[in-house]
């Protein structure tokens, strides 16, 4: 089974194992994970968002644990691996390349946060592809890769919540789900991420940080 914690809960599971009060619930994910055949890979997002932070030295044990030294790839790469192959596959997806210097790099899609869209949801994501294939120097295709399509649907359900405080890691946190969401069995983000991919009809599974989906998660790892 592929799993990809974001940095909400890689974070609580690390401070769960730094003894911090709070976190007994991903204590037990945990426990579950270690029971497991759960391969958890590291990424780029993950280097990011810590910015070399106290949580580092646990990160890098805990992913240790559990990545069998695989990584997500650089998110570009990702996206550009999908227009040559044309499919999704786990090798467009992960390698063994990475490294924990080795930082996301937002700046080619800096401005999407900030992105205004018109209409109805199809014409807002419409408008979502145009601009990305703009950005990213893409002459339009069809199909259209995994990761336009899902960046684009996201942009679009954003934008029809204009009133929500925009935070930091949006752009983070969006880049991150299209990246990753296409190819995991299990996303584990925060709960707006997973009230995001449900709304746009995304099937995988994913698991917010609440307690009880926590739980959740550990008794699918179970069996139970």
């Amino acid at each position: 089974m592929l799993i990809y914690l974001d940095q909400n809960y890689a974070s609580r599971i690390a401070k769960f194992l730094l003894g911090q009060a709070g976190n007994e619930h991903f204590g037990l994910l945990y426990e579950a994970l270690k029971n497991s055949d759960a391969l958890i890979p590291p990424s780029p997002f993950h280097v990011l968002e810590l910015r070399g932070g106290y949580l580092l030295p646990i990160f890098k044990t805990l992913f240790t644990q559990f990545s069998k030294g695989y990584w997500v790839r650089p998110w570009l790469e990702v996206f550009k691996r999908q227009l040559a192959s044309k499919s999704i596959s786990s090798d467009d997806l992960l390698w063994r390349g990475g490294n924990w210097e080795q930082s996301a790099e937002l700046t080619p899609l800096q401005s999407i946060v900030e992105l205004e869209l018109y209409g109805s949801f199809l014409e807002r994501s419409w408008q979502a592809r145009k601009t990305l294939y703009k950005l990213l120097n893409y002459e339009s295709q069809a199909p259209q890769p995994p990761f336009i399509q899902l960046l684009a649907r996201l942009l679009a359900f954003r934008s029809l919540e204009p009133e929500r405080y925009a935070r930091p890691s949006d752009l983070a946190d969006l880049l991150m789900a299209a990246t990753i969401a296409p190819y995991v069995d299990v996303l584990a983000t925060d709960r707006y991420m997973r009230e995001m991919l449900k709304r746009i009809g995304h099937r995988g599974l994913v698991y917010s940080g609440r307690r009880h989906e926590v739980l959740g998660l550990a008794a699918l790892l179970k069996g139970k």
